[in-house]
């Protein structure tokens, strides 16, 4: 299966590199990307403990592997920084040869992953588990770093923050010397020039300028070495050193998942970068499995697709793939044939790139803006970030995992309330939201001693329409407050309730009901005034305004604000007056969708410049204000106007008005005599099509074969659409 994905792939997605086609643009972007690449592989190196070359190998082979056989066309795979730490760590539990066989079982991991079409994972995995992650690493990689920057050869490797506030008085003395001073001005150029230049550039100048400096001056500073000219050749693992492979393992699992996940991220950051050059996830996995393994064998360390890299080549213009395979092959030619510009370079630009990019990888601003948008998310961020930090990566996110399952089901059960007390003060209406469980029973009994402290409440009415679930627990709670109201002579009213609510409200219920059901509005119109009170409307809808602000209103802010700058509905709705038709919720439609004209009905006036009727004025609107290139006329079953045509005949009703506007109604009638009000329904549908295609406008863009028109009923029984079919000669079930 793996070979033949693999397969297809080469054959639809490698085509492009062996055509002229893009060349110089593949090629700037590919000496961009080595810019960024080279300085990236020897910081990474440096962090993790392995000499340069490893690095080197890494960004060479991986580079181009990832690239062949990724499934992102414009991703460039690399040694990551974000990886360092863990390899780090890695290193000195299982050695070098337990570092290749990470990445060996790594890459295998990422293949049976993508084979069995499972990249998708990756898209529920928490946002603030992702930043806490990367925020943890780059905490850590910050003072791991330290040592290196202020040249204190007595730090152990695995320095925190409680060793270098004890050691504080030690980094203070070396606070002026060269490498400290070299490693602030990478910093500070890495952080300013982005601002101004590509980033290509930044990596650039941040190399160049501290080099130039050390040379100009003289300095006595560390840099790179010498380099081996035989980078590629395959290494041989020497296993014998390994004792631990169960821990082995677990590493590797662990380096799998953040490769991956890394990876994966990467991808999605190109994807928007890229305008739409989605990847294929699945085939990314693929393609990161393969470069694993070749890097193994090469000897070099675990590889990722990089967010650095991949984003200079998007930016830098590349087209297609052979951009970052060009990269691979520039990082190898510049080892081979100017190894200079690599062996000078001082280890403190290296330790500045380090530095900077774990205060990028801290995330501030990303956690400003969860923190805005949603608390419990920060929680689970800060949960994960100091377990991290506190333990290790592992039990970071195994607890950082545990604190979102939490935080998840706490949401799941949370109940939320709407109360809005009647203007009479005899009713409290109580909308229902989330779910009500076990949890519930503080909420509802708040609502319960509410209730009792108004002295004139009468009737408290429970609205189950917005309410996602509810189980026996929270059901008991629920007709227990319902039972502690009625021994006060307050009537509990359910209203709304779905058929499975309903079913375990009653599976709930022993003896005696101490609650009303209702379904309709006017089913507790009916209650209350045989209990002599009155029924408010405006109250009615004044509840709905709030349960409509409370919640509707606040989760679509952003789209609220973009209709109010103007409106373009895709659909001109031309539909019957009658309360039963809803038809937002009958199209799953939001706001903005649907340009709406709603009469007794659905009549849609012969077109004459005469008439003052208000749906022609809506209709030319529609259609040449607004652009709208689709209309629907919708009729119903059930229809009150088309019965009403139907019985009387030629007779009038005897309201002026009614009458005038059912002759166009019956205007149809006379030229196709209906069997009965089912039958009037069709008759009088497609009288209406008839009637719109009168209108020049519409005359004009049908003529063009710009503008579409189809005849709907709406059947209030079940709920079914049936549309008329020209091919068919009759009205058909759409679904």
């Amino acid at each position: 299966m793996v070979n033949s994905s693999i397969g297809r792939y080469l054959i639809n997605e490698l085509k492009p590199i062996f055509k002229k086609q893009y060349l110089r643009e593949d090629l700037g972007a590919a000496i961009a990307v080595a810019f960024v690449a080279i300085p990236l592989s020897l910081a990474v190196a440096l962090a993790t403990g392995v000499s340069p070359q490893v690095a080197l190998i890494s960004a060479v082979v991986g580079g181009f592997l990832g690239a062949i056989f990724g499934g992102c066309r414009l991703g460039v795979t690399g040694p990551a920084v974000a990886m360092s730490v863990l390899l780090a760590g890695a290193i000195q539990d299982f050695g070098f040869a337990g570092l290749l066989v990470i990445g060996l079982v790594c890459g295998l991991l990422q293949i049976i992953l993508g084979a069995f079409k499972l990249g998708r994972i990756a898209k529920y995995i928490p946002l603030s588990l992702v930043l806490a992650f990367t925020a943890g690493i780059g905490f850590l990689l910050f003072f791991e770093q330290l040592p290196q920057v202020f040249q204190i050869a007595s730090q152990s490797k695995n320095n925190s923050i409680a060793q270098t506030i004890a050691q504080s008085n030690l980094y203070i003395s070396h606070l002026g010397s060269t490498n400290v001073w070299l490693t602030i001005l990478t910093v500070v150029i890495l952080a300013v020039l982005p601002r101004y230049l590509p980033r290509a550039y930044s990596f650039f100048f941040a190399v160049l300028i501290p080099m130039s400096l050390v040379y100009m001056a003289k300095l006595n500073v560390s840099v790179v070495g010498n380099l081996p000219h035989d980078l590629l050749h395959p290494h041989i693992i020497d296993v014998e050193q390994i004792t631990n492979w169960y821990k082995l393992f677990l590493t590797a699992l662990e380096v799998f998942i953040l490769a991956s996940l890394e990876t994966l991220l990467s991808t999605s950051a190109v994807d928007l970068m890229g305008k739409g050059d989605l990847h294929n996830p699945n085939q990314e996995l693929i393609g990161q499995g393969i470069a694993n393994i070749g890097v193994a064998m090469f000897g070099g360390i675990p590889v990722t697709g990089i967010v650095a890299r991949s984003s200079v080549n998007v930016l830098a213009g590349a087209k297609t793939r052979r951009a970052a395979i060009l990269h691979a092959f520039i990082i190898l030619l510049v080892v081979f044939f100017i190894p200079q510009l690599i062996e000078a370079m001082p280890l403190a630009v290296l330790s500045g790139i380090l530095i900077a990019a774990s205060l990028k990888m801290m995330n501030i601003r990303q956690v400003i803006d969860l923190w805005k948008s949603d608390r419990l998310d920060v929680l689970v961020y800060l949960v994960t970030f100091l377990a991290i930090i506190g333990t290790d990566l592992i039990d970071g996110i195994q607890t950082g995992l545990l604190a979102a399952f939490i935080i998840v089901g706490i949401r799941m059960l949370r109940t939320k309330t709407e109360i809005k007390l009647w203007t009479n003060n005899n009713v409290l209406r109580v909308g229902l939201t989330g779910n009500i469980s076990f949890l519930a029973y503080e909420k509802l009994a708040t609502i319960k001693d509410y209730a009792l402290s108004e002295k004139n409440i009468h009737f408290v009415i429970f609205e189950f329409a917005h309410l996602h679930n509810i189980d026996s627990n929270g059901a008991k709670h629920l007709i227990g407050i319902a039972q502690d109201l009625l021994d006060v002579n307050i009537k509990p009213i359910f209203h709304g309730m779905s058929n499975e609510q309903q079913s375990i409200i009653s599976a709930s219920t022993f003896e005696n009901q101490p609650y009303m059901v209702t379904v309709t509005e006017y089913q507790i119109k009916d209650i209350l005034e045989l209990s002599g009170f009155s029924h408010s409307a405006n109250d009615v809808l004044r509840h709905g305004i709030t349960k409509y602000i409370s919640h509707y209103a606040k989760d679509n802010q952003r789209l609220l604000n973009t209709l109010a700058k103007g409106q373009k509905p895709h659909t001109l709705l031309v539909a019957c007056s009658d309360s039963r038709i809803n038809p937002n919720a009958f199209l799953s439609s939001s706001i903005g969708e649907i340009f709406m004209v709603r009469n007794v009905g659905n009549v849609v006036p012969p077109y004459s410049p005469d008439n003052v009727y208000s749906e022609i004025a809506a209709i030319e609107y529609a259609i040449s204000a607004l652009e709208v290139r689709n209309i629907v006329i919708c009729g119903h079953t059930e229809c009150g106007a088309v019965k009403a045509c139907v019985s009387s005949g030629d007779n009038k009703l005897g309201q002026m008005g009614l009458d005038n506007w059912l002759e166009l109604i019956k205007l149809g009638f006379r030229k196709n005599r209906p069997h009965d009000a089912c039958h009037g329904v069709e008759i009088n549908l497609l009288h209406q099509v008839e009637n719109l295609k009168s209108y020049p406008l519409v005359k004009e863009l049908l003529a063009q074969k710009q503008l579409q028109i189809s005849a709907w009923i709406y059947d209030v029984h079940s709920g079914h659409v049936l549309e008329w079919s020209v091919e068919q000669n009759r009205f058909m079930q759409m679904v």
